[in-house]
């Protein structure tokens, strides 16, 4: 594309620079036989001192050249193109006229009004007008101006310029390669590094590129790839957990309906590990069934603007009976004036009523509710009163499938992050008195 476009560039000169000198010679000969033509049409006289029937040659002498530096001169043809007279003194000789009268012949040029006529006669070429001798009919003074010397000079410029394109097209594409080799070699550098990532090689690359940009794009496809390995993992480790989860409880189930079948269990209480096997083997179902649904929920989620302390009480309400058995009672720490955000619901009431089933795992005796509208954000925090998150497990509890001391099966934690970060907040726990869960909200409109 480089080479067409230096092509058609140098091609688009070549043609102009001709068509403007072609154009410039002729209208500077035109002007010259113009004035020689008007000046002899003009006279158009007869020297007294000669007789009438000889040819009257005008003298030509006082000529100014015309700015090609040329000089325009004069024969006598008569009606068959023969020379009558011509001027001794000029540069042509005799042979070098004839073959004019020659090619205006072949060319049927009518010497009666001929007007800048393009004549070539052997190695040279000529512009010619011509004009009848009242004096003398029939005979015809024929002024020629030869421009041979000028299309010299053009030919030896179009050559130097068909010279200078070649040398410079040549040296484009020799630079393009070069600039092309500089931007393709990382290109497929890059190209192969992709291909290795969709066939699962996810490891970093050390690129070492001039260009800063592919500099630039190499480091975001290592840190894509690093991402990439990092989902692959979470992925792999997920479904190894979903298995482990799913068959432990399914193997009780068997054991049990086993030990009933063969008579080896009592049937009511076999009943009962089943019912509880199985509720627990539904929760884990929902849990990640609700997990997959959050991770593929976009940004278009439906949001309404609520009051956000109503929310967080009625998940409290909900699990009161629970928090009863347990001999745990709810303190809240709600704004006096509306809390308004806006959410989902839906989502948000999951992940506050599993917030509050943690607490209710690890309380003492007291769980604190809060609720407060900060400028530009809302706080939302849960806090129990008990022993608190070993050190261990803190860097961990929001991975999926961790699970500590007294956990169910490691998803309610993730969940909860998942719905935070689906709803743009950020959430922090603090153990230095108990464990407090505190999440900040932006306030954003519908």
């Amino acid at each position: 594309m480089l080479l067409l476009l230096l092509a058609i560039v140098f091609t688009g000169v070549f043609v102009a620079f001709n068509l403007f000198i072609h154009g410039y010679i002729r209208t500077n000969v035109e002007g010259q036989l113009d004035g020689l033509v008007k000046s002899v049409g003009m006279m158009n006289d007869r020297p007294r001192d000669r007789p009438p029937g000889d040819p009257y040659m005008p003298d030509l002498s006082g000529q100014q050249p015309n700015r090609l530096g040329a000089r325009g001169e004069v024969i006598i043809l008569d009606a068959n193109y023969a020379i009558q007279s011509y001027d001794e003194r000029g540069e042509k000789d005799l042979d070098e006229l004839r073959e004019i009268a020659s090619s205006l012949q072949k060319q049927a040029v009518s010497l009666s009004d001929a007007r800048y006529v393009f004549v070539g006669a052997g190695e040279d070429a000529y512009y010619i007008s011509s004009i009848e001798d009242r004096g003398r009919p029939g005979d015809f003074f024929v002024f020629y101006v030869s421009v041979a010397g000028i299309n010299h000079l053009v030919d030896a410029v179009n050559l130097s310029m068909a010279m200078i394109m070649a040398i410079a097209m040549l040296i484009s594409f020799l630079i393009a390669n070069i600039i092309a080799g500089s931007i393709t070699k990382p290109v497929k550098i890059l190209s192969a590094f992709a291909e290795e990532m969709g066939r699962g090689s996810f490891g970093r690359k050390d690129f070492v590129f001039q260009d800063v940009e592919f500099d630039e794009l190499g480091e975001a496809m290592n840190c894509s790839a690093e991402k990439l390995d990092a989902y692959d993992k979470d992925q792999r480790a997920f479904f190894q957990n979903v298995s482990h989860e799913l068959r432990t409880p399914l193997q009780s189930i068997r054991c049990y309906a086993e030990g009933v079948e063969y008579g080896l269990m009592d049937p009511q209480k076999s009943g009962a590990t089943i019912i509880s096997e199985t509720d627990r083997l539904s929760e884990l179902v929902e849990d990640l069934l609700y997990i997959s649904r959050v991770d593929s929920i976009t940004s278009h989620v439906e949001m309404q603007e609520s009051d956000l302390r109503d929310t967080l009480a009625l998940c409290a309400e909900n699990l009161r009976p629970m928090a009863e058995k347990k001999g745990l009672r709810f303190q809240y720490e709600f704004d006096d004036q509306s809390v308004l955000l806006s959410y989902n619901e839906k989502h948000l009431y999951r992940a506050f009523s599993n917030l509050i089933a943690n607490a209710l795992r690890y309380a003492k005796g007291v769980i604190t509710l809060r609720c407060h509208s900060l400028p530009g954000q809302v706080e939302v925090s849960v806090l129990d009163d008990g022993p608190g998150i070993a050190p261990d497990d803190l860097p961990h509890i929001f991975e999926r499938f961790y699970k500590g001391p007294d956990g169910k099966h490691g998803i309610g934690l993730s969940i909860v992050k998942s719905v935070v970060e689906l709803h743009g907040g950020g959430i922090a726990v603090d153990c230095s008195e108990g464990t407090r869960f505190t999440i900040l909200f932006p306030k954003r409109s519908k």
